[in-house]
């Protein structure tokens, strides 16, 4: 089943991240603060287009389970 998340859910530390591809795609990732990747791997080299464009919900969903299980405080494993 294909879940999104509403930008407004995220906690703190994380937040949305899109190059073009993934804003047009409805896919845009979720990342955490510091980090140069997103959960799901995805390296952050372009700009932000998710934030530029407004995204306001996330579609990938391998970031949407790691954030799952980092919002139960449980360890996701790392892409990086």
């Amino acid at each position: 089943m294909y879940q999104k998340m509403n930008i407004k859910e995220l906690k703190t530390k994380f937040y949305i991240f899109g190059n073009k591809g993934s804003v047009w795609n409805n896919s845009a990732h979720i990342a955490e603060s510091g980090a140069t990747t997103t959960l799901c791997g995805t390296p952050m080299l372009s700009r932000n287009w998710a934030f530029i464009e407004n995204v306001e919900e996330i579609g990938c969903q391998e970031c949407l389970k790691r954030y799952k299980l980092a919002s139960m405080g449980l360890e996701y494993p790392s892409m990086n």
